[in-house]
């Protein structure tokens, strides 16, 4: 909830609150991926091969440390970001949901990547792609959660724009 001066704390829409539940979702999505790379470091070795068949040992080595450490960097910035979202949003500043839109948008697109690199998250990738697809829709269509950002009176420096 959030508080103007001199009012009662306003309640948070139920689409924030859906977009929130969904970020978190897609947070968790990202520690697991991270997991399960490291977990799955033999069908990693085993796709670098397949890809690489020219690689010596120590090539393919490289190339699995460098895959599980830079996806663990990555998916660990992006769970900092949501976690960091999930408890923003509710203080209906516009800049908290245009870097949830502009980050969930932009986490669709990279997926591409992961998608056409392996085949290890091919059934996750869609599921994750929609809910987050849905959390943008939860802050952008519904009246109330259009309102409840529109609503947040400047009190003391203009906010920083995305």
């Amino acid at each position: 909830m959030i508080r103007d001066p001199g009012t009662r704390p306003r309640p948070v829409p139920a689409p924030v609150q859906g977009a929130r539940l969904l970020l978190a979702v897609v947070a968790v999505s990202h520690l697991a991926v991270a997991v399960l790379m490291w977990l799955n470091r033999d069908a990693l070795r085993t796709q670098i091969v397949s890809q690489h068949p020219d690689f010596a040992a120590s090539e393919v080595d490289r190339s699995v440390e460098i895959a599980v450490v830079s996806g663990a960097v990555f998916h660990g910035v992006l769970l900092v970001l949501c976690a960091l979202l999930v408890g923003k949003l509710t203080t209906a500043r516009r800049w908290t949901r245009r870097l949830a839109t502009v980050s969930q948008l932009l986490s669709v697109v990279f997926s591409a990547v992961s998608w056409s690199s392996s085949p290890l998250f091919h059934v996750s990738i869609p599921i994750i792609g929609a809910a987050q697809l849905l959390l943008v829709a939860l802050l952008w269509i519904p009246r109330s959660a259009r309102e409840f950002f529109a609503s947040r009176k400047s009190s003391g420096p203009p906010e920083p724009s995305l």
